[in-house]
C-alpha cells in the first residue's frame, strides 16, 4: 500500500490534507463479508489491501451492548444455525462461544383473552403443512416448475388460519424466522435455502439452533479472526471510522472516495447490504446497470427487530418462548423469549429480561416511535397477556432501529417472489471484473445466514487472488435481459452475457 500526499502537514493550520491512497484491492465493510474477505486475502498471501468500515469497530451487524446489571444481549444476529462444518458453528467452537440450544417447542401459549391454553394441536397442524409444503416445493425445483408465494404453497398444503392463535403460530413459524410474511416470499428458493443451510455440504440432519449468550459479545469471534489480519495496532491497512461516499470504477481499476482520503485500487470488495444498494447511501460511478439494478431492486432486505425489556421480577413462565394471539394484528407483539430460561445468563444475575421481537412492517412501525411509545404499547400488551398480574415498569428497556440506520438498512435477506436465478446472478456479477460484490444477500445458497456473509467474502477474495495471481479472472456471466416466455418452462434467457 502506497500512500501519496495532495499535500505535505500544513503547519500552520495543523492538520493533514486528504492522502491518495494506492493499494492492490479495497474491501468496502467491516461486517462478517469484509472480515472474510480479508482473511483469505492474506491466507493467499495478499497483504497490499484496505478495509474501509464506517464504524469505530468490525463486526458489521454483530453488536451486543451491556444491560440491565451488566449482562451482555445482542441487538443483531444472535444465533449458530445449522451446525456441522458451518463455517459459523466452526469459529464458535474455535473460540468456546457459550450458546444454548433453542427449543421452539417450549412454548407458552396465551389466547388473546389473556388466556393460558393449549395450542399443541393448532401447532402440530401447521408443522404438518410446513412438511407438506416442504416436500412439494423440493418436487416443483426438481420439475422446474414455476415458482409460487410460501402464502400459496402453505394453503395448498391445507393451511388456512382463522384464528388470532392460528395466526400467531404461522407467524413464529414463518416470520419470526424469514423475516418476511409468506405472501412476499418464495416457496422454491426459500426451501432451498433451507435444504442448503440444514441438509447441505455442512453435513445432513443439522436442526438444533444455538443461541449465542456469550457474554464477550456474538462478535467476538469475528474480531479475533480480524486480529489474524491486522496484526499490529493501528494497522494502517485498516480504515475505521471511515465512510465511503462514491465509488468511480472503469476497466481499468477502482476509485472510491471517503470522507477522509481517496483510496484508488486495481480491485474492490463491495459487501454493502442490499439494502445500502438499494437506497443508493453510496454513489456510483457511473451508476450500477440495470441489469444488476432490477436484481438489487427487487431482492428484499428484511428488518428482524429484538425489543428487550429488563424487570425487577419475573412475572411470565419459565418457558422458553411466550406466544401471544394478538386479538386483530397477525403476529404483533406476539413472539417473546424468556432470557431467564435455564442455562442462558450467569448464574446470581439480578436481571429478568423478557424480549420480543418484531418484524418487517411491525419492524418499521417501531422505529417511526419513540422509546417511550413503543414502551407503552408494549406495556399495554403485556397488561392484557397477564390481566392477573401487576406488571412493574422496565427497569431497562432497548431496541435497535436496523432500518433506519444508513450503513445497514435492515437485518438480513429474504428472497421474495419474482426474483429468479439470473436476478440474483445478476446481483453478484463483477463489474468490468473490478469490482466484486460480497455480503450475505449475495450467496444464493445461504442468503439470510451469518454463513451466507462469511462464505460471499470468502468467494469474492478467492475470485480476486485469481485476477491477480493468474492475471485472468474467473469467468462471470450476466442477463442483460430476462423476459417471459408463452412456452415450456417460465423463463427464457434473451442474451448471457461473459464480463471481461
Amino acid at each position: 500500500m502506497k500512500v501519496t500526499s495532495f499535500v505535505s502537514l500544513s503547519l500552520l493550520a495543523g492538520t493533514l490534507q486528504a492522502a491518495t491512497i494506492h493499494t492492490k484491492v479495497a474491501i468496502l465493510g467491516g461486517g462478517v463479508s469484509g472480515i472474510s474477505a480479508s482473511l483469505n486475502l492474506t491466507l493467499a498471501g495478499i497483504d497490499d489491501f484496505v478495509l474501509i468500515e464506517a464504524r469505530d469497530v468490525l463486526g458489521g451487524r454483530a453488536q451486543d451492548v451491556k444491560f440491565g446489571h451488566n449482562v451482555t444481549i445482542e441487538m443483531g444476529c444472535n444465533w449458530v444455525q445449522a451446525l456441522g462444518t458451518n463455517p459459523i458453528n466452526l469459529l464458535s467452537q474455535k473460540y468456546n462461544m457459550k450458546t444454548v440450544p433453542t427449543d421452539y417447542e417450549d412454548i407458552d401459549y396465551i389466547d388473546h383473552h389473556g388466556r393460558h391454553v393449549n395450542g399443541s394441536k393448532e401447532q402440530q397442524a401447521f408443522s404438518d403443512a410446513s412438511d407438506r409444503m416442504y416436500e412439494q416445493a423440493l418436487k416443483r425445483a426438481k420439475n422446474n416448475l414455476v415458482d409460487i408465494s410460501s402464502r400459496t404453497a402453505l394453503s395448498l398444503a391445507g393451511w388456512i388460519p382463522r384464528t388470532p392463535l392460528e395466526k400467531a403460530i404461522e407467524y413464529f413459524g414463518y416470520d419470526w424466522e424469514s423475516g418476511e410474511d409468506p405472501e412476499r416470499s418464495s416457496d422454491v428458493f426459500g426451501i432451498l435455502n433451507d435444504e442448503a443451510n440444514y441438509n447441505g455440504k455442512f453435513g445432513h440432519d443439522l436442526e438444533g439452533d444455538r443461541m449465542n449468550i456469550d457474554q464477550r459479545g456474538f462478535k467476538y469471534m469475528f474480531l479475533q479472526e480480524a486480529e489474524r489480519v491486522f496484526k499490529k495496532k493501528n494497522d494502517p491497512r485498516l480504515k475505521l471510522g471511515t465512510t465511503v461516499k462514491s465509488i468511480a470504477y472503469d476497466k481499468k481499476g477502482v476509485t472510491i472516495t471517503t470522507d477522509k482520503d481517496t483510496i484508488i485500487a486495481d480491485y474492490a470488495i463491495s459487501t454493502f447490504s442490499v439494502g445500502v444498494l438499494q437506497h443508493r447511501d453510496v454513489e456510483w460511478k457511473p451508476e450500477l446497470p440495470d441489469w444488476k439494478m432490477e436484481g438489487i431492486f427487487g431482492f428484499h432486505l428484511t428488518t428482524y427487530t429484538k425489543i428487550f425489556m429488563n424487570f425487577d421480577r419475573q412475572f411470565w413462565s419459565d418457558h422458553e418462548f411466550t406466544l401471544y394471539a394478538h386479538p386483530t394484528s397477525r403476529g404483533l407483539f406476539s413472539v417473546w423469549q424468556n432470557l431467564n430460561a435455564p442455562g442462558y445468563f450467569p448464574k446470581g444475575t439480578k436481571d429478568n429480561v423478557f424480549m420480543v421481537t418484531v418484524t418487517q412492517d411491525y419492524a418499521h412501525m417501531v422505529e417511526a416511535m419513540t422509546d417511550e411509545q413503543v414502551k407503552d404499547q408494549l406495556m399495554a400488551t403485556l397488561r392484557k397477556m397477564y390481566p392477573d398480574e401487576t406488571i412493574p415498569e422496565p427497569t431497562d428497556f432497548k431496541f435497535p432501529r436496523w432500518h433506519s440506520d444508513p450503513l445497514f438498512r435492515g437485518s438480513y435477506s429474504n428472497w421474495p417472489i419474482g426474483e429468479v436465478d439470473q436476478h440474483h446472478e445478476n446481483m453478484k456479477a463483477p463489474l468490468h471484473n473490478r469490482v466484486f460484490f460480497a455480503g450475505e444477500a449475495m450467496s444464493k445458497d445461504y442468503y439470510g445466514y451469518l454463513q451466507g456473509g462469511w462464505v460471499a467474502g470468502e468467494e469474492a477474495a478467492i475470485s480476486v487472488v485469481q485476477c491477480i495471481k493468474k492475471k485472468k479472472c474467473p469467468v462471470a456471466t450476466y442477463y442483460p435481459e430476462i423476459v417471459n416466455a408463452k412456452m415450456k418452462g417460465n423463463t427464457v434467457l434473451k442474451k448471457r452475457a461473459y464480463i471481461e
